[in-house]
């Protein structure tokens, strides 16, 4: 049985060598506006993200939301999401004054009606053990999100943030065999 270390890492392997042969994968079949309500959704994160604006972030969330950071820190809930956002984005906060990149899209899938999982490359400044970041160390990252139709938009229900461990793999190289 896998443990949970190499279940996630077979997840990020797959999703980088998904990534590394298209630049973006949106499923055939999406509805122009659907797409564009997740590039939408996409944008309103960044603008919140640059801006180190908690409720804007938290926003984007729905109330019972589930986000697992990149240190595998469970965060339940949009109230317990404002805490910890204002937190890493306030005065003193490590992120306080943190530039992050636009998300860019990877893959965009419906599973369901109403319900999207759009994974998206981000990159993060590297964070010390002592909670302080290095802004000269990027961590390349992906981001799935798991978004739910509601009457307000598109909404994130589930957030899973990752960092990528870079490997040289056959199937993530062109020309590259196996052994």
């Amino acid at each position: 049985m896998a443990n949970t270390t190499s279940t996630r890492r077979t997840f990020l392997l797959t999703t980088i060598a998904a990534a590394t042969a298209t630049p973006t994968l949106i499923a055939e079949g999406f509805q122009t506006d659907e797409a564009e309500a997740v590039k939408t959704f996409l944008r309103k994160w960044d603008e919140a993200w640059a801006k180190h604006d908690a409720l804007a972030i938290a926003g984007l969330h729905r109330d019972d939301a589930v986000t697992v950071n990149r240190f595998g820190t469970v965060v339940r809930g949009r109230t317990d999401l404002e805490k910890a956002l204002g937190f890493l984005h306030g005065t003193g906060g490590p992120f306080h004054n943190s530039v992050f990149p636009p998300l860019r899209l990877l893959i965009q899938r419906m599973v369901a009606p109403g319900v999207q999982v759009v994974q998206a490359k981000w990159q993060n400044p590297v964070m010390k053990p002592d909670g302080k970041i290095d802004p000269a160390s990027i961590n390349d990252m992906i981001v799935t999100f798991v978004l739910l139709k509601g009457a307000s938009g598109w909404l994130a229900s589930e957030v899973n943030l990752v960092n990528v461990e870079k490997m040289d793999l056959p199937f993530s190289n062109p020309g590259q065999k196996p052994a």
